[in-house]
């Protein structure tokens, strides 16, 4: 008989989607705070994410780095001219 891999759940608690996304409690907690975190929602008195939730959070931030996305790299804009410093005009005497 064959064993299921591990599933993970529909819904984690505040420690378990900071575990989940490798940030601490209180990380997640003050991004959640200043609203750039993972969408969340209270019951009880406790706070969870659904666990679509924090995958799409995260592939949003990878999206957003010019590591991940080569649109965003600096590196790839053509190379800009040199100004020269005796195209100055000198200021009237």
């Amino acid at each position: 008989m064959k064993t299921l891999p591990h599933q993970v759940p529909p819904v984690m608690t505040l420690t378990e989607a900071a575990k989940y996304i490798g940030r601490s409690r209180s990380a997640l907690k003050t991004l959640r705070h200043r609203r750039r975190g993972p969408r969340s929602f209270l019951a009880d008195g406790r706070i969870y994410y659904y666990v679509a939730d924090l995958d799409a959070w995260l592939a949003g931030q990878a999206s957003a780095d010019s590591r991940f996305n080569p649109a965003l790299d600096p590196t790839r804009a053509p190379a800009q001219p040199r100004r020269s410093r005796r195209s100055r005009v000198p200021a009237a005497a």
